[in-house]
C-alpha cells in the first residue's frame, strides 16, 4: 500500500491499485473518521460510568465574614459592629449503596453502545470499500470501452483512407465513404462520452479517498475467472455488521429500560467527612482552635421518590417504545441483509455465466470481422455488411469489459462483506 507521501511527487502521477485507493480511503475518507470519532466518544462515555461505581472525594475550605450583631463566646453576650471572621476545612468521601441498579446498568448500556458504535464503523467501512470499488472499476470500464472504441475508430480510417484512393480511381462511389464517415462521427460521439464517465468517475474516486493529488487507475486488471463464486455467504448474514449494531442497540434498549426502572426505586448512600474550623470570636487562639475543633463525622443517606410529575414514569413508557422499536429494527436488518447476501451470491453467479458468454461473443466476432475485412477488400461484401462486422466486434469487446468490471465488483463485495464479518 503507498504511503500519503509516496503521492505527492512534483510533476508526476502516480498510478494507484485499487488496494491502494482503499487503504487511502480507510485513512482519510470523512464518512470513516466520523465513524471512528463516534466509537472514541462511546468509549468516553463508558469509562465516565464506570467512573461513577467509585467514591467521590472531596476537600472543602471556607472563609467566613460576620459584621453587624456578633456573640462574645468569652462572656456570652451579644457585642454590637463586630467583624467576626471563621476559617473551616474538612475532606469528605460518599458512596453510592444502592440506586436500584441504575449505575450498573448504565455502564452495561454504555459497553453495548460502545459495541453498536464499533459495528457501525465496519459497516461504514465496508459500504466505502464498495463505492470506492464501484468508482475504480467505473474508470478501467470507461477507459476500456474508450479503448475499444478507438481501435473501431482507427480500423475505420483505414478503410476510409483505402475507400478513399478507389473513389478518386473511379473504383467505387462515394456513397460508401459518406456511409462509413457517419459511423465514424457516431463513434467518436461514442469516445467522448466514454472519456467524460471516466474523469467523472476518477473526480468521484478521489473524493472517496480523500486524495487531492493528481492519479491514474491501474489498467492491469487479473484475467477473467472460469470457476464459479464459493457458495454460502448468504449464511453468514447473522454476523453481518448492521445485525450486529442492532443487536447490541437492542440489549442497550432493554438496559435503558432497566436504568429508568431503577429510577424509581429507593437510593441509599453513605458518607463521611472531617474537618475543622475557627472563629475569633472565641478568646482562643487560632492553633489552640483548631487543635481542639475536630469533627469526624459519618451518615447514612435514603432517598425515596414520592411524587416527581410523572417524569420517572414518563421515562420508562419511553424505554419501553425504544425496546419495541429495537425489536423490529433487528427483524429489518436481519431480514435485509439475508436478502442483499443472497442477492449477491445470486447475481455473481450470473454475472460469472455472462462473463462466459462475453468471451466466447468476442472471440466469435473478431473471427467474423477478420473475415469480413478479407472479402471486403476482395469486393465480395459491400461496405455496410463491413461496418456491422466492425460494429459488432466493438460491442462484443466493450459488452465483455462491462461483464467483467462488473463481475470483479460483485467478487470484491463479497469479499469486503466477509472481511467485515470477520473483522
Amino acid at each position: 500500500m503507498l504511503a500519503a507521501a509516496d503521492l505527492a511527487l512534483e510533476g508526476q502521477t502516480r498510478t494507484l491499485g485499487l488496494d491502494d485507493c482503499i487503504g487511502l480511503a480507510l485513512q482519510r475518507n470523512p464518512e470513516i473518521l466520523l465513524g471512528r470519532i463516534a466509537c472514541d466518544k462511546s468509549r468516553t462515555e463508558l469509562l465516565q460510568s464506570e467512573a461513577e461505581l467509585l467514591p467521590t472525594l472531596n476537600l472543602y475550605a471556607n472563609q467566613y465574614y460576620n459584621w453587624g450583631r456578633s456573640v462574645d463566646m468569652q462572656e456570652l453576650v451579644i457585642v454590637k459592629n463586630r467583624l467576626t471572621r471563621q476559617t473551616s476545612g474538612s475532606v469528605g468521601a460518599s458512596f453510592s449503596l444502592f440506586d436500584g441498579f441504575t449505575s450498573i446498568n448504565t455502564v452495561r448500556l454504555k459497553r453495548q453502545l460502545l459495541l453498536a458504535e464499533g459495528d457501525n464503523a465496519r459497516r461504514i467501512e465496508a459500504e466505502v470499500k464498495a463505492e470506492v470499488a464501484r468508482a475504480y472499476l467505473g474508470n478501467i470500464l470507461a477507459r476500456l470501452e474508450r479503448s475499444r472504441l478507438g481501435e473501431s475508430l482507427k480500423a475505420m480510417e483505414g478503410q476510409a483512407a483505402r475507400l478513399t484512393l478507389e473513389v478518386e480511381a473511379g473504383a467505387a462511389t462515394r456513397s460508401g465513404i459518406l456511409e462509413m464517415e457517419a459511423k465514424m462521427a457516431e463513434i467518436q460521439s461514442q469516445i467522448a462520452d466514454a472519456s467524460a464517465r471516466e474523469n467523472m468517475q476518477l473526480v468521484k474516486l478521489k473524493a472517496l479517498t480523500g486524495c487531492g493529488e493528481s492519479f491514474a487507475t491501474d489498467t492491469l486488471l487479473p484475467p477473467p475467472a472460469s470457476e464459479p463464486p464459493a457458495e454460502g455467504i448468504h449464511a453468514l448474514a447473522d454476523a453481518m455488521p448492521a445485525v450486529a449494531a442492532a443487536r447490541h442497540s437492542l440489549k442497550a434498549a432493554e438496559l435503558a429500560l432497566k436504568v429508568a426502572k431503577g429510577s424509581l426505586l429507593p437510593s441509599l448512600s453513605v458518607s463521611a467527612a472531617y474537618g475543622t474550623y475557627y472563629s475569633d470570636a472565641a478568646a482562643a487562639t487560632f492553633r489552640q482552635q483548631l487543635e481542639n475543633n475536630h469533627n469526624p463525622s459519618i451518615s447514612l443517606g435514603l432517598s425515596v421518590p414520592i411524587f416527581n410529575a410523572g417524569k420517572g414514569a414518563a421515562a420508562v413508557a419511553a424505554a419501553r417504545a425504544d425496546l419495541s422499536a429495537s425489536r423490529i429494527q433487528l427483524q429489518q436488518a436481519l431480514d435485509q441483509s439475508r436478502n442483499e447476501l443472497a442477492q449477491l451470491e445470486q447475481d455473481c453467479r450470473t454475472l460469472h455465466v455472462q462473463l462466459l458468454a462475453a468471451i466466447c461473443s468476442e472471440e466469435l466476432y473478431l473471427k467474423r470481422f477478420e473475415c469480413a475485412t478479407a472479402e471486403y477488400e476482395s469486393g465480395t461484401i459491400s461496405t455496410s455488411e463491413w461496418i456491422d462486422a466492425c460494429e459488432d466486434l466493438a460491442r462484443s469487446r466493450c459488452a465483455l469489459a462491462q461483464a467483467w468490471c462488473k463481475y470483479l465488483f460483485q467478487k470484491k463485495i463479497m469479499e469486503f462483506y466477509e472481511d467485515a464479518i470477520k473483522g
